[in-house]
């Protein structure tokens, strides 16, 4: 009990102090966020902006750049409130990711994501839309699967 106590609370340090270090860098990141040890931002070129209650998990890459091609006017990463990130996905440069989503395990997401959605796959797709007692809470409700508790279906509607 004890030594999962230390692990947690090691774990929380290391969160925040790299929360502090990307916030050094330049990157905008909001209240009661958490960066996984292994998660990575890249803050060398172009604007990031990560809302507040963002997780990011093990592994995953939020990009403001890509290397070989220059930025366009304007472009910015944007993660907005209550975004979860799972492992090993893929933000690419450019893109926003709307309130309460999702993003599942070793997603590449491409495009923008609206509000609300659990997106999976390279390229990322909505597959699932969040329900009407998530939305109304402000939250998303993550369960021990990684999927969201309580969802609708579009299909259902």
């Amino acid at each position: 009990m004890a030594v999962r106590r230390i692990k947690s609370w090691l774990a929380g340090m290391l969160s925040r102090t790299k929360v502090c270090y990307y916030r050094f860098m330049g990157i905008t990141i909001g209240k009661d966020c958490y960066v996984s040890p292994y998660a990575c931002i890249d803050s060398r070129r172009g604007k990031i902006t990560i809302g507040d209650n963002v997780s990011i998990s093990s592994g995953s890459y939020i990009l403001g750049h890509v290397g070989f091609r220059d930025l366009k006017d304007g472009q910015e990463t944007v993660l907005e409130d209550n975004v979860k990130v799972f492992v090993n996905a893929v933000v690419l440069p450019g893109v926003r990711i709307g309130r309460n989503s999702v993003v599942g395990a070793g997603a590449v997401v491409g495009k923008d994501v609206p509000a609300n959605v659990v997106v999976m796959g390279n390229p990322a797709r909505v597959v699932e839309h969040m329900g009407v007692e998530d939305r109304a809470e402000g939250r998303c409700r993550i369960g021990a699967t990684g999927r969201a508790d309580t969802v609708n279906a579009v299909k259902d509607r």
